[in-house]
C-alpha cells in the first residue's frame, strides 16, 4: 500500500509480519491527491473513506465512493484508488485471513472463514451509510484503530476479535455472497490476461520495453492487444508503462539525491527531455519542481 505517485501490481511482501499479520495505515492528504495504481495482495483490505471524494476501481470497473463509505476487498482482487479532492483522509485495515482461523475446524470457520479463503464466499464491496449494519461495522473499524494507535496490553486480541465481528455483521446483514464450489468465482480470461501484462511491466519497467513484449505476454497480436488493454484500463499501454516508470521516478525524486538524469534512465527512460515531458504531464510539475515541493512539505 502507498501513497500519492506510488505505483504497484502483485505486491510482493506481505503487510505485517509473519508473527503479526496485520497492518493499519492512515492516509491523510493537503497538497497532493493520493493515488495507488492497479495492484493485488493476498491479504483481505477494509477501508473507511473518512474525508474528500474517491473513486474506487475493482476488477477494472470504477466506482465514486463518498465520505463514510467502507470498501472491503477481497484476496488477490486487482484495485485502484484515486483521490478526487482535497483535503482528504481514508484508513486502511490490510490483513492475512489465516490470522483468523482456529486450529479446531468450528462452525465459524466451515461457513465463513474456509470460503472466503478458497473463493466460495465473496465479501462486499462497498457499504454506505444507507446499508444495514453500516454503523456497527463502523464502530468496530474505529476500535480497530484505536487499539492499532494505543497498543494497550491486549490490544492485539482485541483487534483479532473486531475483525471476527466484522465479517458476523455482513453476515446478519446478508452482505456475504455465498457461492456454490461449482460456481466458485475465479479471475477471467481477461482479468488474468491484465495481471499477466502488469506483471511483466513490473518486472522489466527498467528495460527496453517493446509493444510486441506486452502483446507478447497477452497472446494477443499488437492491434488487438491495445484496443483490448484500453478498453480495460482505459490507457494505452504504452501511456501506462510510462505512468507506472514516472510513478518510481517521483519516489526516487523524493528519496534519494539521485540525479534527474540518473532517475531518468534508471526507469526506463532512454531521452531526458522525453521524461521531462511525461513527469510534466502526468504530474503538472518538471522532476526538478516536484522534487522541490515533496521536499520542502
Amino acid at each position: 500500500m502507498g501513497g500519492h505517485g506510488n505505483v504497484v501490481f502483485r505486491e510482493s511482501t506481505g503487510h505485517g509480519t509473519v508473527f503479526l499479520p496485520l497492518q493499519v495505515y492512515r492516509f491523510k492528504e493537503e497538497y497532493d491527491q493520493f493515488f495507488v495504481s492497479h495492484h493485488w495482495h493476498d491479504e483481505i483490505e477494509i477501508l473507511f473513506f473518512e474525508k474528500g471524494d474517491f473513486q474506487f476501481e475493482r476488477e477494472m470497473v470504477p466506482e465514486e465512493i463518498k465520505e463514510g463509505d467502507i470498501v472491503f476487498v477481497g484476496r488477490s482482487v486487482l484495485h485502484q484508488i484515486a483521490g478526487r479532492a482535497l483535503p482528504s483522509l481514508h484508513h486502511a485495515v490490510i490483513f492475512d485471513l489465516e490470522m483468523l482461523k482456529f486450529d479446531r475446524y468450528d462452525m465459524a470457520q466451515a461457513s465463513i472463514l474456509a470460503p472466503l479463503w478458497n473463493g466460495e464466499c465473496v465479501l462486499p464491496g462497498r457499504i454506505g451509510r444507507e446499508c444495514e449494519g453500516y454503523q456497527e461495522l463502523l464502530a468496530e473499524l474505529k476500535e480497530i484503530f484505536c487499539a492499532w494507535e494505543e497498543k494497550k496490553p491486549g490490544w492485539y486480541l482485541r483487534v483479532k476479535a473486531k475483525l471476527l465481528l466484522i465479517l458476523s455483521v455482513l453476515e446478519e446483514h446478508g452482505h456475504l455472497q455465498h457461492m456454490g464450489r461449482a460456481k466458485k468465482t475465479e479471475d477471467s480470461y481477461q482479468m488474468r490476461e491484465i495481471k499477466n501484462v502488469l506483471k511483466y511491466m513490473e518486472e522489466h519497467y527498467k528495460e527496453k520495453v517493446t509493444l510486441s513484449d506486452l502483446a507478447g505476454e497477452a497472446g494477443m497480436n499488437e492491434q488487438y492487444f491495445c484496443r483490448f488493454f484500453r478498453k480495460m484500463t482505459g490507457k494505452t499501454p504504452i501511456t501506462y508503462l510510462n505512468d507506472y516508470r514516472i510513478g518510481h521516478a517521483a519516489e526516487a525524486l523524493v528519496k534519494s539525491d539521485a540525479r534527474i538524469v540518473e532517475i531518468c534512465y534508471e526507469n526506463g527512460f532512454e531521452n531526458v527531455s522525453y521524461f521531462i515531458r511525461k513527469f510534466k504531464e502526468a504530474k503538472g510539475m518538471t522532476p526538478k519542481e516536484y522534487r522541490k515541493r515533496e521536499t520542502l512539505v
